[in-house]
């Protein structure tokens, strides 16, 4: 009966290969393996012909899905190696680390250490092979393991030098006293070691329960920090002792697509690898000294437009085998290929190497799973309605544009538009250019996050559709403001869940005859009445949307007079950017009624003594553009306004109000010209200081055209600035034109 202890490095492809090797050799009767028992149910898909690694085993708390662990493999790592090896050969194959419904449990009972011994330690715990490079006079870890571990050729060999190496080390660590829980410096390490010996204990258990079924030849293929620990047994009672009445929760398991770039994340499975591509090509090239290599690097160089030949080529390759020679080494490494491109392909300019970091270096493989997998309903729903669309679920980013008066593409937009409701930022919606609200344009996006946040919703309901409406249900109930509420009806509406949408609305409605706050429903009034407007291209039910829009809408107008005295400068500014939306979205709806009461409002405000000078300026705008203020009147206002008995301030802010966003009226009309310029030639050199900073605000947010055409009217002196009299217009003329000029624009 004999035990053979297999350390490696998770996801190395020389540790890989030694495996094959030593368990071609072993020929063992069963394979035990660092990793959670509760996922062997699912080794048997391993096999599967539509199983492409990367790979993660995911495993979850069903109660807290946020509580989870990743498990990556690779074409090249030694553990998913193993399995298959034990797989086609009718070997059974075990998961001996601590089942997870422990490790789970315990998350958060250990305590952390502070001193720097221990944190010294945890840090060599964590990637000893970063100490023993360091001490071998290496800067990059992976280098150092791969010339002395993934390059050899004698599986025994290897697997004898990491025993004896890791033996070492741990001996190098502080002792623990067991009886007082301290090293030999007094440094408290019960809460730094206990995880750690728990998990070998465990790992002990399982060789035990593999010797007592009388297996024969044993393999265990572990992480290298653990062999030492497999070696030398202590007694089974001291095992049993750490392993006694430990908490446990429940726990589930499935497989996920994963992608090369996740590879270099750390995991629950181990450190990450830097180089996931070279490790691949490795694996599938074990035999090339560079050639292939620097012809794939040659390659991506000249789709990315810089011009490689042949002879780069060649001196590259000759470089980096002179300076594998130069360091003692047998053949180059990703290292000296890297100077060597640096040098020879790049002309010396690093920068050009990010590209190969990306596209090989890295690389952009991601993996596939088989239909059937075991899944979440909401998972399985999901996967079928992205197949149904034709949309894949990869990490690529990838952009959709959508033209919802296409009903299939409607359905997408209905589906993206789910998934945001219930958090699950698959797609990012974009702004989309032109006056059409029947464009959507998406990036997509999937990451392995996203399906942690998929089976957080998965109580909610099985399918898309039920989850998003019931999840969007009791967000609604929980808001205890207009505003909470009011974003949550804006990505309700274009999501297609009548239900939901009617116990959002009537939330809505209730905040809404609650609250007094005039900026919070001006905030609420603007997105309804944007559904109201163009709700038809959804086909939303806009009878219960106008009614409750429509009285939103008086509520509005009967505070705002009162809503705009007595406030500082900062709140006039928020409020006046809320009046505008609300103004823009009145003359949107075309609706005369409420035209009416709000320009009634704007004059209430605009003739208010109390309002905030930039409330009075906007108001006095808005009612200009609508021609119910003649020139005499603006021009009233504006010597108002801007008398010189008035703070210099209120006059600015005032002048603010009117002219922002709004350089074309300067530059246009003559009125306004006339009387903004008579009333800066009025201003004394100390106000005139005082009043720049303030007026440079508003000129600030003109474009530079508009800048050059108000700088070139100033220019041109006193000429054209006396203020004109009205002129008749023959609107019979008028009349005539007018049906060309909205032919021409397109109404």
């Amino acid at each position: 009966m004999s035990v053979h202890l297999l350390g490696i490095r998770h996801h190395g492809p020389g540790s890989s290969r030694h495996v094959l090797n030593a368990l071609a050799e072993i020929r063992p009767d069963i394979i035990l393996i660092e990793g959670p028992p509760e996922g062997e149910a699912m080794l048997s898909w391993t096999t599967h012909s539509d199983m492409q690694p990367p790979v993660a085993l995911l495993a979850y708390v069903p109660d807290n899905p946020q509580q989870a662990v990743f498990y990556p493999f690779t074409v090249h790592s030694p553990e998913w190696n193993a399995i298959l090896y034990g797989l086609q050969n009718h070997i059974p194959v075990r998961f001996i680390d601590m089942p997870l419904a422990h490790g789970f449990a315990l998350e958060g009972t250990e305590t952390q250490a502070t001193s720097a011994t221990t944190e010294f330690a945890e840090q060599i715990r964590k990637n000893p092979i970063s100490y023993l490079a360091e001490i071998d006079g290496f800067d990059d870890p992976e280098e150092w393991w791969e010339h002395h571990f993934e390059i050899a050729q004698q599986p025994y060999e290897v697997f004898e030098a990491i025993s004896e190496s890791m033996a070492a080390l741990r001996q190098s660590l502080p002792q623990t006293d067991d009886r007082r829980g301290v090293d030999r410096r007094g440094v408290d390490r019960r809460g730094v070691d206990r995880r750690e010996e728990i998990r070998e204990a465990f790992m002990r258990k399982s060789i035990r329960i593999a010797q007592k079924e009388r297996f024969e030849r044993v393999a265990v293929v572990c992480g290298a920090w653990h062999v030492p620990a497999l070696m030398q047994f202590p007694t089974q009672k001291e095992d049993d002792a750490l392993l006694k009445n430990l908490p446990k929760t429940k726990v589930e398991c499935t497989w996920i697509p994963w992608t090369n770039d996740r590879m270099a994340f750390e995991s629950g499975y181990g450190a990450g690898v830097e180089s996931p591509g070279w490790y691949m090509h490795h694996w599938q090239h074990p035999n090339d000294h560079g050639t292939l290599w620097l012809s794939h690097t040659a390659r991506v160089f000249r789709e990315n437009q810089v011009d490689i030949s042949s002879a780069h080529i060649i001196e590259a390759v000759r470089l980096a085998g002179a300076l594998a020679g130069l360091r003692g080494l047998s053949r180059p490494g990703l290292k000296e290929l890297n100077e060597a491109t640096v040098a020879v392909m790049c002309m010396g300019e690093p920068i050009l190497m990010k590209v190969i970091y990306r596209e090989l270096i890295v690389g952009k493989a991601f993996g596939q799973i088989p239909d059937g997998t075991p899944q979440v309903p909401l998972q399985r729903d999901l996967d079928l309605l992205a197949k149904r669309f034709r949309i894949k679920i990869i990490p690529e980013q990838k952009t959709l544009k959508l033209d919802l008066r296409e009903d299939h593409d409607l359905q997408k937009s209905i589906l993206l538009h789910r998934l945001q409701l219930l958090d699950i930022e698959w797609g990012t919606l974009e702004t989309v250019s032109g006056k059409g609200t029947f464009k959507e344009e998406w990036t997509l996006r999937w990451y392995p996050e996203l399906t942690i946040k998929l089976l957080e919703k998965a109580p909610w309901g099985n399918t898309v559709n039920e989850a998003a409406g019931k999840y969007l249900e009791s967000t609604a109930r929980k808001c205890t403001r207009l505003d909470e509420i009011t974003p949550l009806a804006a990505s309700a509406i274009p999501a297609d869940l009548p239900t939901a949408l009617a116990a959002v609305m009537q939330k809505m409605d209730e905040l809404a005859a609650s609250t007094s706050d005039i900026s919070m429903l001006m905030d609420a009034f603007t997105p309804l009445a944007q559904v109201s407007r163009y709700g038809n291209v959804r086909r939303t039910d806009r009878e219960s949307i106008d009614l409750i829009m429509t009285t939103m809408f008086y509520r509005i107008v009967a505070g705002l007079p009162a809503g705009c005295t007595g406030i500082d400068d900062e709140q006039a500014a928020l409020i006046t950017d809320k009046i505008r939306d609300v103004n823009q979205a009145t003359l949107m709806l075309e609706r005369e009624d409420l035209k009416e009461a709000w320009t009634a409002a704007l004059k209430t405000t605009f003739l208010a003594d109390r309002s905030a000078p930039l409330v009075q300026g906007y108001c006095c705008k808005a009612l200009y553009d609508s021609r119910l203020l003649d020139r005499d009147s603006t021009f009233n206002a504006f010597s108002k306004a801007l008398s010189v008995n008035n703070e210099p301030s209120a006059s600015a802010n005032w002048l603010e109000g009117f002219l922002k966003d709004a350089a074309t009226v300067l530059i246009l009309d003559d009125v306004i010209w006339a009387v903004v310029n008579e009333w800066l030639q009025s201003l004394d050199d100390a106000m005139f200081l005082q009043v720049v900073p303030l007026l440079r605000r508003t000129f600030t947010n003109f474009s530079n055209i508009e800048k050059r055409k108000i700088a070139g009217r100033a220019k041109q002196g006193q000429s054209g600035t006396s203020i004109p009299q009205t002129t008749d217009i023959d609107h019979q003329r008028a009349a005539q034109v007018l049906p060309m000029l909205e032919l021409l624009m397109g109404f």
